[in-house]
Parts: structure tokens; sequence; C-alpha cells
């Protein structure tokens, strides 16, 4: 079904393109202007569509390359073949997530432009990654010389900063698939940025930048693309929380009690008086220590259970012949080991079999903020690195319960050799896809933490309503 709305969305995309063709007004650069002219690619592509207007949060000036990269994050034309967008996998009215309702549901990843080929997780969101620090860096924790790694894009930190996170999509097969033989091609892009967006370049970067190399070409692209996203337009700070913290809006009785379980503090904030119950949100999804722009994350990576998601089109993405660069050897087997992934087999720290460094199976915690925005109370949203979770209500039931089975009391011990082998309950979770007591968040399940919060229905319903207060309007 996915597959099927995605290629008809391309069709529409295509039909309406081709209703409104004009010819390309003739360029300044007199090098550049001959080569468009004579190019038979840039006579037969169409010009993007221009992006939607700006929204109250992006109103004001703008530099011009924050202009320029505005622009790119919604041209179509920027893949092989086009047709797809930044903005197709990062949407403004779902909080820079993925647009397609049905797609959610169905997978939680989802499909490039190329049909048929898929990445293994879900895109992530774009809104506040400017604040993403460099990374991932390791960082010492406590006194038992437990290190933590921090910072960095992606879900598992493969890109250090925003404008190198900006660039890899393009040459990703199973997104935009600027390749060619099998190799990354940014000439493509840089190709249609200087045939459709001349005068926007030039005025961002100068006319002699249109003459560098096609690299340092592309990484102008980047960087713009990247400005552009560290604008207020794309992280507004403008939501109902925001105003509550400013004391212009008040909580309802059931978002302040989200609040302050969401915390374990009354104020919400560090010496408050204690809350009886603590959902434990904080210790990840963290907040400042007083006043201030909350970006509730503390932008580490962690292990906190999530299972597989058996609808990932991943598992079945094994073809090397059509998609050599981006296929998945080991089909249904594939366990993603997330930031042990790119740490391991990228940047060659340790080997992943020993897991010396503790990573395996631990994701970037995500930022909070546009995390229950939609267009509607119908549209679904995919929750987890894998998109697992279709609903707020059963990400936050998990946390509260992933270690719990049916026999009220039982609790699984992930520590154990073979938790489920004395089990006389139904667990209330699939396994998790990385079980490992090494980086499993609160492996044994005690008490109070995640796995085994010991939240009542309205306690859950009570948060789930308090993250909704995150979206910008």
């Amino acid at each position: 079904m996915s597959t099927n709305s995605h290629t008809a969305g391309r069709g529409r995309w295509l039909f309406q393109r081709l209703a409104t063709w004009e010819v390309l007004a003739a360029l300044g650069v007199a090098g550049l202007a001959l080569w468009m002219i004579f190019s038979a690619d840039a006579l037969g592509a169409p010009p993007p569509a221009p992006p939607p207007p700006l929204n109250s949060a992006g109103r004001g000036p703008q530099s011009p390359v924050a202009v320029l990269g505005r622009t790119l994050f919604f041209d179509t034309t920027l893949s092989n073949p086009a047709g797809m967008s930044c903005a197709s996998c990062h949407a403004p009215q779902v909080g820079f997530t993925y647009p397609d309702s049905d797609e959610n549901l169905d997978a939680g990843p989802v499909e490039g432009v190329v049909p048929g080929r898929f990445g293994n997780r879900k895109p992530p969101t774009v809104s506040y990654a400017s604040f993403i620090p460099h990374g991932p860096t390791p960082m010492p924790v406590g006194q038992n010389g437990q290190t933590i790694f921090v910072g960095g894009l992606f879900w598992d930190g493969r890109a250090p900063d925003l404008p190198t996170q900006a660039g890899m999509p393009f040459v990703n097969p199973n997104e935009m698939n600027d390749i060619v033989h099998n190799l990354a091609a940014p000439e493509l892009v840089v190709q249609q940025v200087l045939k459709n967006h001349l005068p926007q370049f030039v005025q961002a970067y100068g006319a002699g930048a249109a003459h560098g190399s096609t690299s340092d070409i592309f990484k102008l692209i980047c960087a713009a693309i990247a400005t552009w996203e560290s604008t207020p337009e794309v992280s507004p700070f403008n939501s109902k929380f925001d105003a509550v913290m400013a004391g212009r809006a008040q909580f309802t009785p059931s978002e302040l009690s989200g609040f302050r379980l969401f915390t374990g503090s009354a104020t919400g904030r560090a010496g408050g008086a204690p809350m009886p119950k603590h959902a434990q949100c904080s210790a990840c999804h963290s907040l400042q220590p007083g006043p201030g722009r909350d970006l509730f994350t503390n932008n580490g990576y962690f292990n906190t259970g999530v299972p597989k998601n058996p609808d990932n089109p991943f598992y079945n993405e094994t073809d090397a012949v059509n998609n050599p660069l981006g296929y998945n050897p080991l089909g249904a087997a594939y366990i993603d080991l997330g930031l042990g992934d790119f740490i391991y087999s990228k940047s060659g720290l340790g080997t992943a079999g020993g897991d010396t460094l503790r990573v395996n199976g631990t994701f970037k915690t995500p930022t909070l903020r546009n995390i229950d925005k939609r267009p509607s109370p119908s549209f679904i949203k995919a929750y987890s690195h894998n998109g697992f979770f279709k609903h707020l209500m059963d990400v936050v039931h998990f946390y509260n319960t992933r270690n719990l089975t049916s026999r009220p009391g039982e609790v699984i011990d992930f520590t154990q050799a073979n938790p489920y082998a004395k089990l006389r309950g139904k667990p209330l979770w699939p396994t998790p896809e990385y079980p490992s007591a090494q980086t499993l968040v609160n492996p044994a399940g005690l008490r109070g933490g995640i796995g085994n919060l010991g939240l009542t229905p309205q306690d859950e319903t009570d948060i789930v309503n308090f993250m909704s207060t995150l979206s910008d309007q």
C-alpha cells in the first residue's frame, strides 16, 4: 500500500509539473548560461515548485544564505530521478517528520525516490536539530567508568554536524539517490542548483562561488540548507509549553500533572519539591536547570528496549543487483545496532562483537518538541527509530510496562541468560531488538525505572497530554 501511494504521489507530481512547465529565463553568468542553454537535461526538466509561503514564525528578514537554503529544502529536482525533496520526508505540518499517515502506519521507515527502496529507520525530525552538539563525543558519567556518547545527527550519530547531515540524504541510494555508476554523485545536485537557482546562489555566496569546484559548491549548498534549518522558522520555541513558561498561558490540570510526572518535580525544575511518582522521562528528555530554551533531550544514546518492527520494509531490501549500495544482506535477520553500527563499522573504534564501548543497540534521544504535531487528530505518526509505535500513548505505556507480563507483579529480568524461561504470564511486549543487559536501560525491570514505572492509565494520559503542549504553533 505504501509503495503504491508513494508512486502515485510522484505521478501526481509529474502531472502537475508538466501542466505548469515554463521556459527557463536566461541567467546572468555567461559560461553557466551557455551550459544550461545547450544542456539536454536542462531543457528536459521542469523548474522546481516554489516553497510554501513563510509562516508567522519565519516572518522577518532572513539572510540570503538562509533564503537559498529554504528554497533548496523544498526543491524536488535535486533527487535522481526528480521527485523528492528534503521536505518530502521532513514536512513542516508534522513537525518536520514524515507527512504520509498511511505510510507511517504501514511501515515507519519510508520509501526513497526509487520505488521499492527503503531505509532501515524512520526519518527523524529536523526541527531543533541545529541545537544538537557536534558529536558523537564520549562523555564519562559517574564514578564507575561508564561512558556515554553525546551529539551528532541521525539516529546513529553518523553525521557530526548539521551541514554534514544535510548532504548525506542526497547520496543515499535509499533516499534521494544521487548516484552514478555506484558512486556518490554530488555533481548532480550542483548542476540542478546552478541551473534552477543561480541568481539566488550568487546573491548568497557571490558570483565567484558559482565557478568553484563541485566539492566546494556542494558544501555551500549543504551549508545553506543547514543555515535555514537553524532559523526560527524551523525552531520557533512558540509552543503552549513556551507560553506557559513565559506566563502567557496555563496548563490544564492533566497537562500540569503530566509535567510533574515527566520531571518528578512539582515545579518541573531541579530543586522543586519531589513528586510521589517520577516517570523518568526527563532523565533523557532533559530540561534546562532553570528557565530557558528547553530542548527535551540530553542528546545521548540509549537502548530503551524497543522491539523490532515486523513491518519494516528494509527486511525485504535484499536485491544486491539493483541496489548494490543500499541493500540489506541479512534480510529479516538484520539487527539494528544503532550507534554501535556507526562506531564499530565506520569509525573503527573497537569491535562490535565484544561491544567494549557498550553502545550496541543504542539510539539518539530525540527532542520531544513537535512530537505530537499533526495536521489532524486522525493523522498517524510513527515513533522510535524504527517506527514500531504509532501512537504516543503506546510509547508511554511501553516505557511503563516493558518488563511486565500479564501476571500481576511478575517482572522480566533481562540480566538473566533466558529472561523468559520461568515466566508464568505472557509478556506484554515483544522482546527488545537488542536485549543486552550491558546497554538496556534498567534491564532487571526494577520498580520505578524504565520498564516498570508503576504509572496508572491516568498518569500515562497526563504525560501524553503534557507532551502535546510541545507542538509549535
